[in-house]
């Protein structure tokens, strides 16, 4: 074996230990990325389900407060009410089936 052969030999290894290297650092960082993924998901469903409360709790003081005020307001949370009343008598008869 030349001289040249022994650098490019030597070329090689070195580059392919830097490649091996570089794999594993980015195979690291998608591990990281992959939990910060999951961590992320996790606090979206936990988000969606906080507004979905506050939605929820909203729709109630609205009705509440139209409730308390004047007549045309009073009139228009008694249909809400009588809607929603509706809404839980379709849900029993579906589960009635």
């Amino acid at each position: 074996m030349t001289e040249e052969d022994h650098l490019l030999l030597n070329n090689l290894k070195t580059n392919t230990q830097r490649l091996f290297k570089g794999f594993n650092v980015l195979e690291n960082q998608k591990k990281l990325l992959d939990e910060k993924i999951l961590s992320l998901k996790h606090e979206i469903k936990l988000l969606e389900k906080e507004k979905s409360e506050l939605s929820r709790k909203n729709e109630k003081l609205k009705i509440a407060t139209q409730l308390l005020s004047g007549n045309d307001e009073r009139k228009e949370a008694k249909q809400k009410i009588d809607f929603l009343v509706r809404e839980i008598d379709k849900c029993i008869a579906l589960l009635n089936k």
